[in-house]
């Protein structure tokens, strides 16, 4: 793996850091088309820094084949500046994102969880015969990937077509984060609304403090 000893990375040196590894992993292809293999020409770097030092998160979108099964992801990788130098810190594979056609799903954002930690938040899904989407957050504590949860974001199911087409389901999850008073966590607030007419209505939320992990109440999945 390259060393790269300057005061900040960009993409491309985040790509060379990255390849050493990618070089070891197996991409035979999805299909019998020798080129039906899986494509990284896609990803983000992000910069951040806490009491325990300065990183990057870098999120690298796992692109597959453009047919109906075909499944993507997201891999993450965090470096950290040790003594100068830039060296691998975490990575995990497989982290979040994905949906058909190969879509790989892609990084949203850094959002602050805690007083001392922080979720990677990635998005995933598909639209097909409907549009189902959804989020996985990966909590960052100290530049070490932790635990990792989801839920849908939207779903939406019609009948008909063109002019005719109508919704028949639509559900939406809208979330976020509240500092707690004497916590070093934050509550997750999330809410259900159902947005078949213009208006969306809310119809459910929930206040889930930080037990190891937030755990998403199974009234927040939808129907598929």
């Amino acid at each position: 793996m390259p060393v790269f000893d300057k005061d900040s990375l960009n993409s491309t040196d985040a790509g060379l850091m990255v390849k050493s590894i990618y070089d070891t992993v197996a991409n035979e292809p999805q299909t019998d088309i020798k080129e039906d293999t899986v494509t990284r020409d896609d990803a983000k770097l992000q910069y951040f820094e806490d009491q325990s030092g300065q990183y990057y998160i870098y999120v690298v979108e796992n692109r597959g084949p453009m047919y109906g099964p075909s499944l993507g992801w997201c891999d993450v990788f965090i470096f950290k500046r040790l003594n100068g130098v830039w060296k691998l810190n975490d990575l995990r594979f497989h982290a979040g994102g994905g949906g058909m056609y190969g879509n790989p799903g892609k990084f949203e954002k850094l959002e602050q969880i805690g007083d001392e930690n922080r979720a990677i938040v990635i998005s995933g899904g598909q639209s097909h015969m409907g549009n189902n989407f959804n989020v996985t957050l990966i909590e960052v504590s100290k530049g070490k990937l932790g635990r990792s949860f989801g839920f849908p974001t939207h779903h939406d199911y019609g009948e008909n077509s063109g002019d005719d087409y109508k919704l028949t389901i639509c559900d939406e999850n809208e979330y976020h984060f509240r500092k707690v008073a004497g916590s070093k966590h934050y509550d997750l607030i999330l809410e259900r609304f159902n947005c078949l007419d213009e208006s969306s209505i809310k119809v459910d939320s929930a206040v889930i403090a930080y037990q190891n992990g937030y755990r998403i109440p199974d009234r927040f999945s939808f129907d598929e």
